[in-house]
């Protein structure tokens, strides 16, 4: 089953980037096959909330969120990476998230059956770091990460974050840090098997 990897990052080799790979590295040993989509090199409009999909469950704005929306629904678990930005996911992330919506209308709206209670569970993990060492800086993240993982049919199976990780290149100070996401990415795909 594949594992699909949303990374909210706009820093190629930055911390939460370097994090997320590590992790499919851990994906890619264990057999599964994996897919990374860097969303800051995409065209990605933001939900205008016009409503026009909860009549059909598809989102009348084409860019390039129309071919990921077929990637998320086929995936055998689903990864949000994104450092924090004002104690959010980066609007990168925050764009396909909210386009979703047309998702979570076919699921609550419309009924969907391949979204239903019967349906295939899809696994979720949340990948972030942030610059300061605030108590609540992932808090708003991470219900983000867990209603967007609800109307694809996953759980919240997961996290990886890092406190205090700002600079360039400042996970690979963090000991462990590459290792730890490497196993977990293992663990996440036998777990999503």
């Amino acid at each position: 089953m594949a594992i699909l990897g949303l990374n909210g990052s706009p820093r190629k080799g930055g911390n939460t980037d370097l994090l997320l790979r590590s992790f499919f590295k851990g994906v890619a040993s264990t057999g599964e096959t994996g897919e990374i989509i860097d969303l800051c090199a995409l065209s990605i409009t933001p939900c205008q909330e016009c409503l026009s999909c909860f009549a059909d469950g598809n989102c009348v704005i084409n860019d390039e969120m129309q071919g990921i929306y077929p990637r998320l629904l086929s995936a055998g678990g689903i990864v949000l990476s994104s450092p924090i930005f004002f104690y959010g996911v980066t609007a990168w992330a925050k764009a396909p998230v909210d386009r979703s919506q047309a998702i979570w209308a076919r699921k609550y709206m419309l009924k969907d059956p391949s979204l239903g209670p019967e349906a295939k569970k899809r696994k979720g993990y949340f990948i972030s770091v942030g610059g300061t060492k605030g108590e609540k800086m992932f808090e708003g993240s991470i219900l983000t990460a867990k209603y967007f993982f609800d109307a694809l049919n996953a759980g919240y199976d997961g996290e990886l974050l890092f406190r205090k990780v700002d600079g360039m290149g400042d996970i690979l100070k963090e000991p462990g840090a590459l290792e730890k996401a490497f196993a977990e990415g293992v663990n996440f795909a036998q777990s999503a098997r």
